[in-house]
């Protein structure tokens, strides 16, 4: 290896060395009024305390949930505290919460309902509430609820922490923004194509570095024979 491939092996050694790892995960689409807004869980959120203790204290209203990347999103059931019957699905998937008990709570030992690949931008996927009967009362897709804020009569809610997002459901069985929490989901966002740490990188360029200096190592010895 001659002296300008060798420089050039060391600047992108150096350069491996100091990248920063792309970060892929959720994001929240906010293109309808009203504008997305961010609030405190509100106190009569049963699951309010649990997850305050995951560090979600906050959801948002009026966004709707994509992905920046192709990969694969899981989701999981984590509970509910209603008298409707709730239907989350998402692709093929899809999980009844049924009537009863009213009060579930999984966050022991989450349900999973299972994965969907998925593309760059929205991801397709609905809430549904049923009364007894049972009775369809309404349907909010991920697509709608970018239109809908506060006082809206079924809404999302949704809390985004990189490559998990928390789903909150209101089914309007006590009105219109009750407290979400009649229907629970976890999402968790795998990428396709995943980008290496910058440790990773770093030791990369230096075994480059390493064939570079012994192939020239080699070529010394060639010379001196």
């Amino acid at each position: 290896m001659n002296i300008s491939k060798l420089r050039k092996v060391m600047v992108a050694a150096a350069l491996l060395g100091t990248a920063g790892g792309a970060q892929a995960g959720f994001i929240a689409i906010d293109n309808q009024n009203p504008t997305g807004s961010v609030t405190s869980i509100v106190p009569s959120n049963d699951f309010r305390t649990t997850l305050a203790s995951l560090g979600v204290d906050t959801y948002e209203l009026g966004t709707s949930l994509g992905v920046d990347l192709a990969g694969t999103v899981t989701y999981y059931y984590y509970g509910k505290e209603a008298g409707y019957s709730n239907e989350f699905s998402a692709g093929n998937l899809t999980y009844s919460s049924g009537f009863t008990p009213e009060a579930q709570n999984y966050f022991g030992n989450p349900i999973q309902i299972g994965t969907v690949s998925v593309g760059p931008g929205l991801l397709d996927f609905q809430f549904c509430a049923y009364s007894s009967g049972p009775v369809l009362q309404g349907c909010v897709t991920n697509a709608q609820n970018d239109g809908l804020g506060m006082l809206s009569f079924q809404s999302i809610a949704m809390s985004i922490l990189g490559d998990t997002a928390w789903l909150f459901w209101d089914d309007s069985g006590a009105g219109p923004d009750d407290n979400h929490d009649d229907m629970l989901i976890k999402a968790v966002f795998t990428p396709s194509n995943v980008v290496p740490e910058p440790g990773t990188l770093a030791l990369f360029g230096l075994g480059v570095l390493g064939l570079g200096f012994g192939a020239r190592r080699r070529q010394r010895k060639a010379s001196q024979i």
